[in-house]
């Protein structure tokens, strides 16, 4: 897998993660402390997401980092 096949992996398990709790981008970035630009670019596999950043989105989303991408 290439990078922008995880990419592509973190953001469609981050939409479903965040439709699974019926939450919005803007929920989730304060629930994460993370920018709401910052979640826009990750859930479009636009940007180039820090491991801390994904770590805090999956502890807000309340999944494990294999959840949210498979190595």
């Amino acid at each position: 897998m290439n990078m922008t096949e995880y990419y592509e992996e973190l953001a469609k398990n981050m939409r479903i993660e965040r439709a699974r709790l019926k939450i919005s981008q803007l929920k989730l970035s304060v629930m994460a402390d993370v920018s709401l630009d910052t979640i826009n670019l990750i859930e479009r596999a636009a940007g180039n997401p820090r491991l801390s950043t994904i770590i805090s989105i999956a502890k807000a989303l309340k999944v494990d980092l294999n959840t949210m991408i498979q190595l």
